[in-house]
């Protein structure tokens, strides 16, 4: 291993030492960020009258021709494999890191990954709301049972339940939104620690680099890693939801209930029990989804006893950050392919024969008779009792049926008035895709 900066103070060093502290085999995934600052560098420290013209033309040309699929091994980390193939290209690589470190650069490099991998995270979550959206429209008339405590507790339609997720996950990509505006903070120019002595417009180059405005404070800029804990809380938040709709999938799809039928491109079966249907696909992204808890959890583990300004621990975040994101994105392209397969199950046809209507009837007797709602609802609690049914009541105490189960339920929000829902979460949808864009164009 060419150890390029600890020669010239420190010696060499055992071989399997350099590797154990080795940050190469990772930074892969943030290689071309780094070339990004370096070229960026490079025309600052041009402008600024530090190299020559043609010094710049030598070390932009070496930068681009820098491979990072197939230059990095054999070095302790990126920065030194990148400035080692420049220098041996040119002489003017002895002025790469003129008035720049590794820690203001790779504080850059990872901000400028992360904000990328967080509309990534967003795509993937809009295309998950838009099935959510298709599949509620084509099944908002059909009658579907909601349970409180897992019990039977009132009727809906399958697509009022589908468009509840729908609707808290566009709530949820606000919290995506601002971890981006969080890591478009850039470090460039605040080298080691406490900036450089060397002229350098921040400003002007992190514009370059397409960040909105610079993380001012040198300290802060180089040493916190903020911006991953706020990404990882929004992912894990997203996540939250994911695994409840897994949940609710593996209860509805179970024969006991049959509410929903798991999608064949998505089961399983059994190599003996030739019956079995399992919901193998979503089994494997609860699996997954729970590596982002995980990596959370040691995220925030990491950073919670590190002193002010870089430490070597950090580098070891940033593995399992590009993890995670990978994680999540699989997963929610799975749970999007699912919820475009799933259909209703024969279930449904039996949901009438538990008491659904229990407090719809409590309701029209209070309403219809001008009784306080306790005493209907005793009323209604002893009928259940002696075993009548929710029609049998009605038709006892009102002389009359119960409205439509669907029809009746007109408030905003309910499943008779899914209209307002869909609005609400197309409009923030748009909304979400024109910002989005906006700033993918940005960082193209």
């Amino acid at each position: 291993m060419r150890e390029q900066y600890r020669s010239y103070a420190l010696g060499t060093q055992p071989k399997w030492l350099s590797e154990y502290i080795s940050s190469i085999d990772f930074d892969l995934y943030i290689c071309e960020y780094v070339l990004d600052v370096l070229r960026e560098h490079v025309k600052e420290l041009r402008r600024q009258g530090y190299v020559s013209e043609n010094s710049e033309m030598e070390l932009i040309r070496a930068i681009d021709d820098f491979d990072c699929t197939a230059r990095l091994k054999g070095y302790e980390d990126v920065h030194e494999a990148i400035e080692y193939f420049v220098s041996k290209l040119t002489n003017a690589g002895k002025w790469l890191n003129l008035g720049k470190s590794r820690n203001d650069q790779v504080a850059t490099a990872l901000r400028a990954r992360n904000k990328e991998e967080i509309l990534d995270a967003i795509d993937s979550i809009r295309i998950l709301i838009l099935e959510f959206l298709s599949k509620a429209s084509a099944y908002e008339d059909v009658p579907f049972p909601t349970f409180t405590h897992f019990q039977h507790a009132q009727p809906t339609t399958f697509g009022h339940y589908l468009l509840s997720f729908a609707e808290e996950l566009v709530d949820l990509i606000d919290g995506l939104k601002y971890a981006y505006e969080i890591s478009d903070l850039c470090p460039y120019g605040s080298a080691a620690v406490a900036g450089s002595t060397v002229r350098l417009d921040r400003i002007r180059v992190c514009k370059n680099l397409k960040f909105k405005n610079v993380a001012f404070n040198t300290i802060y800029a180089t040493t916190s890693r903020n911006f991953i804990l706020v990404s990882l809380d929004s992912i894990s938040q997203v996540t939250s939801v994911l695994l409840r709709f897994i949940e609710d999938m593996f209860l509805y799809s179970n024969p006991a209930l049959n509410l929903v039928e798991v999608p064949s491109s998505h089961a399983g079966t059994s190599s003996i029990m030739p019956h079995k249907r399992n919901p193998a696909t979503l089994e494997i992204a609860r699996a997954e989804l729970l590596k982002v808890y995980f990596i959370r959890e040691y995220a925030y583990a990491l950073l919670k006893g590190l002193p002010s300004g870089y430490a070597l621990d950090l580098q070891q975040l940033s593995p399992v950050v590009w993890e995670a994101y990978r994680t999540f994105r699989r997963s929610v392209t799975v749970i999007s392919d699912f919820v475009r397969e799933v259909e209703i199950g024969d279930g449904i046809k039996d949901i009438w024969k538990y008491p659904l209507r229990a407090a719809d009837l409590a309701e029209a007797i209070s309403v219809s008779k001008g009784v306080p709602f306790r005493d209907a609802y005793a009323t209604v609690a002893r009928g259940l009792k002696e075993g009548k049914s929710v029609e049998e009541l009605s038709k006892e105490v009102l002389g009359i049926e119960l409205p439509d189960p669907i029809t009746s339920r007109r408030n905003a929000g309910s499943p008779g008035n899914l209209d307002p829902i869909k609005r609400k979460v197309i409009e923030r949808l748009r909304k979400i895709i024109c910002e989005t864009s906006a700033r993918w164009n940005e960082l193209i």
